[in-house]
């Protein structure tokens, strides 16, 4: 395949750097907006946090170093203790998503900072800094998808709250569905066309 005969150990690395900082983002976002909305589960289960690798899904740190394609690891809420209800579980995510791409689009900020740093360093940070843009991106459009395991999957939640075991049986299906539907060029990355779009 193309994509393989492109990749480099420093892309790989490059990118999983990537995967752990948008895990760590994304779903301390979902918890902390979870809690925001009275919903305690997700800090519950220790996934109020910034350590990565509470939130990092394998599937999605594979996808991310092969096609800059992620998610996080799914996170469940209650929304018998969220103030709007199923609302409130549909609010979070798709607020969640919003703020990403915020952050993806306010890492350009940090860029001329980046170039403060030695020549090797700074080399270094605007590359991983550029694939964190390129999986932000291409995984809010993603996560959208309402499929078990993604961000989205948790739409399900919402619309059938007394169903959680199910859905939870469902998610490794739906992961299969995503990575195999990513490696056969069906869920192709949109984040290039859109950083151009926004000028990089």
């Amino acid at each position: 395949m193309q994509f393989l005969r492109d990749l480099s150990i420093g892309l790989i690395v490059s990118r999983l750097a990537a995967v752990l900082v948008y895990a760590a983002l994304h779903g301390f976002i979902l918890a902390a907006l979870a809690r925001l909305f009275g919903d305690r589960r997700p800090q519950h289960e220790g996934r109020l946090t910034l350590n990565p690798f509470v939130h990092v899904s394998v599937w999605g740190a594979i996808m991310g170093a092969l096609f800059a394609l992620s998610w996080p690891r799914s996170i469940w809420f209650d929304p018998t203790q969220n103030r709007w209800s199923r609302g409130g579980i549909v609010a979070v995510t798709l607020g969640s998503i919003a703020l990403m791409l915020a952050i993806a689009m306010a890492v350009e900020l940090l860029r001329p900072l980046a170039l403060l740093l030695p020549r090797s360093g700074s080399y270094a940070v605007l590359y991983v800094l550029g694939q964190f843009q390129l999986i932000a991106l291409g995984a809010a459009l993603l996560n959208l998808l309402p499929i078990p395991g993604l961000v989205g999957g948790a739409l399900l939640q919402a619309a059938w709250p007394d169903r959680e075991r199910q859905i939870r049986t469902w998610e490794p299906i739906g992961i299969a569905l995503v990575a195999a539907a990513i490696v056969a060029g069906w869920l192709p990355s949109f984040a290039g066309p859109l950083l151009d779009l926004i000028g990089r």
